[in-house]
């Protein structure tokens, strides 16, 4: 008879502790970018990230200053390689996701980010820490599935089977290559995360140092149209950015701190299927069957991996 040590326990509780934070955040995550993809379809995609994640910065440097007793953390200038990293992810990751929301239906956009995520995760990990590829069978098998669950869903979008037609092909392309940026900075920000969270940073110091690189890019790229915008949209810019950004991005920075990389990519493999039932109230995007094939693989897969990594440690 098999029995549980306290290390596996407290390790296993963590872990159910750090995926019920990850999909608390799914949830959040999918009823916002459905309300915002709805917002912005006649306006530039990144007057909301500039106005949104300005003011998640500040909240999250005031969480972090207090936390710090109002003494600025000393250990910035120490992590500042991981930090420009971090950075640069973001903006991958972020900017490209809210770009293509704006030429694709929410549901195929989450997935293609999220079906190219654990290629990503495998790959880039061994990149980075200059290994070898470790991955084990079951992660292989799971990797080439939602693989196979994205080629279905970008194949979906350029026959015209998707919730929402593309008339042009320049979006279409645009559109699939933010998506998967956004994949390649979701894992990047996950793998320096992480880094920092085992170096001793909090989930709000991490999230107040993160989105500089995103303010910076997007008031340039709008700051002659940003006043008129923003006097006319900041009620709902105000409640996406609180309960579809700052609370759903503190939820992930605690989920990657209990979990590994590769259960963080996965379990956010939710998020598509969350959004294809929230995108229903959506009178601009019709019902798919393909959009929901794709989908619900990427749902089945991202359960298969959670179980199959907690049984493996």
């Amino acid at each position: 008879m098999k029995i549980a040590t306290i290390s596996q326990v407290s390790l296993s509780t963590s872990r159910c502790i750090g995926v019920s934070f990850l999909l608390l955040s799914a949830l959040l995550v999918s009823i916002s970018q459905v309300y915002y993809a709805n917002q912005v379809q006649g306006v530039h995609p990144f007057l909301f990230t500039g106005v949104s994640f300005f003011i998640t910065a500040i909240i999250f440097n005031v969480i972090a200053l207090k936390q710090r007793g109002g003494r600025f953390n000393i250990s910035v200038q120490k992590y500042s390689n991981d930090l420009v990293k971090l950075n640069v992810s973001s903006v991958l990751a972020f900017m490209g996701f809210y770009y293509a929301l704006k030429f694709i239906e929410p549901a195929i956009v989450s997935s293609l980010e999220m079906g190219v995520g654990p290629f990503f995760v495998i790959v880039v990990t061994a990149i980075i820490t200059k290994k070898k590829i470790r991955a084990t069978r079951a992660q292989w098998i799971i990797t080439i599935g939602t693989f196979a669950a994205s080629l279905l869903l970008m194949m979906t979008a350029l026959l015209g089977l998707s919730g929402v037609k593309v008339t042009n092909n320049t979006d279409f392309v645009y559109g699939i290559t933010a998506s998967v940026l956004c994949g390649l900075g979701a894992v990047l920000c996950t793998i320096y995360s992480k880094r920092l969270s085992n170096a001793g940073w909090t989930s709000s110091s991490i999230l107040a140092h993160r989105f500089y690189g995103i303010v910076v890019i997007s008031f340039l790229m709008t700051y002659d149209i940003l006043p008129t915008y923003l006097m006319a949209n900041i009620d709902w810019i105000i409640l996406v950015t609180i309960f579809g950004v700052a609370i759903p991005t503190f939820l992930l920075q605690k989920g990657i701190q209990y979990c590994e990389p590769f259960v963080v990519m996965m379990s956010i493999c939710f998020i598509p299927a969350f959004t294809f039932v929230f995108q229903l109230a959506d009178p601009r995007i019709e019902w798919s069957t393909t959009s929901l094939i794709g989908v619900l693989m990427l749902f089945t897969l991202g359960v298969a991996s959670i179980f199959s990594e907690n049984k493996s440690q």
